[in-house]
């Protein structure tokens, strides 16, 4: 395994100053990029979405449960699926205390294609408390492009076609290879305002990396997320990994 190299404190400390240079540019820079996303335009929801939850049917309004803002993980799991996606399990085990987002008059949700019945036992199982929605037999996973069928609509992901994704030499175009339905991570956006729903943002892909806490931590650190795409080489070796197992795995499947 490469590691840093060992240098005196005194030159830590220059390195490390020439590095906070970096990271206040990027600060401002995420800054501009938060208010210009705040400056979107939206698009109005005029689909009526029904959704399952534990007290029944529901539509898109009811699941913002009173507030003005809505924020729906778009979870991986398929109907022919017994369980939900890892990665995506991952994501929903550093979902914390919700009270905080709800002070500030937004709600999290998380949405499946995957029947109530099947979505129910999988969140005992995993210990989670956050809202999640059953979308099957609705339209909404494909309008929201997290759903790829192209018997059912155009499949498009991260706001490229299959071509677009071949033409940029982009690794998603393999999404569109072999059989479809095709489950896909996401995250989107709504608000509330006078009886009436907006879109307003929808993020795929890496496009969500923010949102993860164990990831950001681990971008702090000198090993990284140990994936084989980062630099510098050499730091994805995981203690313990055993040859082609998942990198993320149920936290309940881990050995202690």
């Amino acid at each position: 395994m490469s590691l840093p190299d060992v240098v005196s404190k005194a030159d830590w400390l220059a390195a490390r100053k020439e590095l906070l240079v970096a990271e206040k540019q990027a600060t401002r820079a995420r800054d501009e990029l938060n208010a210009a996303r705040r400056r979107l335009p939206m698009v109005r929801i005029d689909n009526d979405y029904v959704f399952e939850g534990p007290g029944g049917k529901v539509s898109l309004a009811d699941l913002f449960e009173g507030r003005r803002q809505l924020v729906i993980y778009h979870f991986m799991f398929s109907p022919d699926w017994d369980a939900g996606c890892p990665s995506c399990s991952g994501f929903a085990d550093q979902v914390g205390n919700l009270k905080h987002l709800n002070a500030t008059e937004t709600t999290f949700a998380a949405v499946s294609r995957a029947p109530l019945a099947k979505i129910t036992p999988f969140k005992q199982r995993m210990g989670w408390t956050f809202p999640w929605y059953s979308s099957h037999g609705s339209d909404f996973n494909y309008d929201f492009h997290v759903t790829l069928d192209e018997s059912v609509a155009p499949v498009e992901y991260n706001y490229r076609t299959r071509a677009e994704h071949e033409q940029a030499g982009s690794a998603r175009a393999r999404y569109f290879d072999g059989e479809q339905p095709i489950e896909l991570p996401g995250l989107s956006c709504f608000l509330h305002d006078d009886d009436r729903v907006f879109h307003t943002y929808s993020a795929y892909g890496r496009g969500t990396d923010n949102m993860g806490f164990g990831i950001n931590i681990l971008d702090l650190t000198a090993l990284g997320r140990q994936e084989d795409w980062e630099e510098p080489k050499g730091r994805s070796d995981r203690i313990g990994r055993k040859a082609g197992s998942p990198q993320i795995r149920y936290h309940d499947e881990y050995d202690d």
